[in-house]
């Protein structure tokens, strides 16, 4: 239940009363208003005595293609479809670099306008800095949408400046755009100027190298340095496989001879020495010899002188045949070895030179390492000369990235200030902010004010209110009837109708504030004299610890409920007859404590008696702040009435303390607005009041 009421305490807290703002601005409207007119009025020389500035505007187109005279490719070129492209270009366009050079073309440092005021002479380098900067700030670079075109302006007092200054931005962009490339250039031209001698130098140190490395070694570069040796190899290798060849070849008719010998064959007729030139001659001659032999015989006989010079001729053929085989056979023998020996110096040569090889392959390996160095030095040293020589000729032809189209003009009309409309909006801007103003007082002030507030703030129903007098309200002046206040008496019978309309039987009404000094007690007399018009009342001051009500209409000495809390007296003793009700003070006793009076069993019994005797019994109860008495007075009782100073109290607090009532399951009959300003009254009570003399 508590959690209940505290969460209903927030939504009340948390409540925008936009009333308050309309009200707050309609009652002040004299003040927003004169606040305009003062302000305005204030600001209108000023305005008027404001310098005009005229602005001009120069186009320029921001090349999207390079040009490209030659084939070669340029030092400094630029790819207009990167999206920071012609942001680039822009803040290119308002760098402090071009500003300065502007500032130097036009001697923009001896203009007032630009160096601006100062109490100190200022240096030429002061001069020109704030010149730079007054430029930079009154520059204006925006993009043409969807073009390559940009829009340069420039805004000053003098209308020929203006055009002069923006028409000098662009030359002085696009001058910085050529220098920048021609200086790339000059720069690319110096450094590769630079590499090619230090890559000329490096390349003869190299070829030095080379050339002591093959006469240290004593190499000669023919076909490589091995191509020498490589011939000369495969010349070897090709004797020696035709040596091979032959000696097999030997060998094979070598071992034919001397096997077929061994077999006991006569080597006259071995193929090999038949075949001989001289074999077959003397084969020949010997068959010649022997068929002249043997018509020799047969002519003249065995004895025949002839016949036996035949026969002598027939031997010494033969003889001859035997010793040419010896010698055929022993020529073989000698071929063979002939073979065998240029085989076996055929192979040592190649043995050795295979040996050198490998020898050579290491130097060859270091040969070839030198000369892949020379290699790359000079293709990377004729790269460079090429590139030297496409950087002059492109050197010779230098781009601008942009170009202008449209030359500023001198402005026949100033852009700005419009006075008028400038002093319109000091009238509009100074009404707000005085609206603004009051607005903020009336959300600031979160205080009950108006009758109207009670509901929306702080969730009570409404009984009524009470205007603030210039003679403060007193229980015993209201009791004494001594002030004619026709406005105070309508009031009160206001709170008895609004109380008679509640259509609940309370009958015991108890009546708090928040804090002391709201006015719960002259409230508390106020209800109870209006109440007695036609019903018997009972008021009571349980206000044990102020007992303003005791203090001004009872004797100080005269016994009240604390003495009959303590059976110390009777109700005749203590019950006061007043002109209109009766009245119970708080007594006299203050030796006992107000809790422990209010937590007294006797208290439901005086309550319950007082309710049968009487038609209406108003508590006066100390504030909700001042401790659990209201609390454990307002269980007791058929409602509270809760009183609230206007224009006093934050909605917050008084809203706490209705939750501290509220969760103690007090039933909260309506509230009551006191001290009300005459200009927050809202209730037809005190706005035309009706003279009710003599009724109450």
């Amino acid at each position: 239940m508590s959690s209940l009421f505290v969460d209903e305490g927030r939504k009340l807290e948390s409540t925008i009363d936009f009333s308050r703002f309309l009200k707050s601005a309609k009652k002040n409207w004299w003040k927003v208003l004169a606040f305009s007119v003062i302000t305005t009025g204030a600001m209108t020389p000023l305005v008027l005595k404001m310098p005009p500035k005229y602005e001009a505007f120069a186009s320029v187109y921001l090349k999207a293609d390079e040009t490209k005279p030659t084939l070669f490719e340029q030092v400094r070129s630029f790819d207009a479809t990167r999206k920071e492209y012609y942001e680039t270009q822009y803040q290119l366009i308002k760098a402090r670099r071009v500003a300065a050079t502007v500032v130097d073309d036009l001697k923009l440092y001896n203009d007032p306008e630009f160096y601006g005021k100062s109490k100190k002479p200022l240096t030429l380098a002061q001069k020109k800095d704030n010149s730079v900067t007054y430029l930079l700030k009154h520059l204006t670079v925006s993009a043409v949408r969807k073009t390559q075109l940009v829009d340069v302006g420039f805004e000053s007092e003098k209308a020929v400046l203006a055009a002069e200054v923006a028409n000098s931005i662009v030359h002085s962009y696009i001058n910085y755009t050529i220098n920048d490339n021609r200086d790339a250039t000059d720069n690319a031209s110096v450094l590769l100027g630079k590499q090619i001698a230090d890559l000329k130098v490096d390349l003869q140190q190299k070829e030095d190298n080379l050339n002591a490395f093959l006469k240290k070694e004593h190499l000669i570069t023919f076909r490589g340095i091995d191509g020498f040796q490589t011939s000369e190899l495969t010349l070897l290798n090709e004797n020696l496989a035709a040596a091979v060849a032959q000696r097999v070849h030997s060998e094979a008719i070598y071992k034919t001879v001397t096997n077929q010998a061994n077999s006991g064959v006569k080597a006259a007729f071995i193929p090999e020495i038949s075949r001989h030139p001289q074999m077959e001659n003397l084969r020949v001659k010997i068959i010649d010899q022997r068929t002249l032999l043997s018509d020799l015989e047969k002519r003249y006989g065995a004895k025949n002188e002839k016949v036996i010079q035949a026969k002598s001729s027939l031997v010494i053929l033969q003889q001859q045949s035997n010793i040419l085989v010896k010698q055929i056979v022993q020529g073989i023998k000698e071929q063979y070895q002939a073979a065998v020996l240029k085989e076996n110096q055929l192979q040592d040569s190649v043995n050795k030179m295979t040996a050198n090889f490998q020898v050579l392959g290491d130097k060859k390996t270091e040969y070839n390492n030198l000369v892949d160095g020379i290699t790359k030095t000079r293709k990377i040293y004729n790269q460079l000369i090429q590139r030297q020589n496409e950087t002059e000729i492109n050197g010779q032809f230098v781009e601008s990235a942009a170009s202008m189209i449209d030359p500023a003009l001198i402005p026949e009309k100033p852009t700005k200030p419009n006075k008028k409309l400038l002093i319109a909006v000091i009238a509009i801007m100074s009404l707000l902010i005085a609206i603004i103003f009051f607005v903020i007082l009336a959300a600031i002030n979160n205080k009950v004010l108006t009758i109207s507030e009670i509901k929306r703030r702080l969730g009570l129903d409404i009984l009524g209110e009470i205007k603030r007098y210039k003679e403060p309200l007193t229980p015993k002046s209201i009791i004494d009837s001594n002030c004619h206040l026709p406005c105070l008496d309508e009031a009160a019978f206001g709170i008895r109708s609004a109380i008679h309309l509640l259509n609940t039987q309370s009958k015991m009404i108890a009546v708090s504030s928040t804090i002391t000094d709201e006015g719960a007690s002259t409230v508390s007399a106020l209800i109870a004299k209006s109440l007695a018009v036609d019903s018997r009342v009972l008021v009571v001051d349980l206000d044990f610890r102020t007992k303003v009500l005791t203090k001004a209409l009872a004797d100080p000495h005269h016994v009240g409920m604390s003495e009959l809390i303590t059976h110390k007296a009777t109700k005749d003793d203590c019950i006061i007859k007043l002109a209109n009700f009766d009245f119970i003070s708080a007594g006299n006793n203050d030796t006992l404590s107000p809790l422990l009076l209010l937590t007294n069993n006797n208290l439901k019994t005086l309550f319950a008696e007082f309710n049968d005797q009487y038609d209406y019994v108003i508590f006066d109860t100390p504030a909700v702040e001042q401790g659990k008495d209201a609390a454990l007075i307002s269980q007791l009782v058929d409602g509270v009435i809760f009183v609230v100073e206007s224009n006093n109290l934050s909605s917050n607090q008084i809203v706490s303390a209705i939750n501290q009532l509220q969760s103690n399951k007090v039933k909260l009959l309506g509230c009551v607005l006191n001290k009300v300003n005459e200009k927050f009254i809202e209730a037809a009570e005190n706005i035309n009041p009706v003279d009710v003399k003599g009724i109450i």
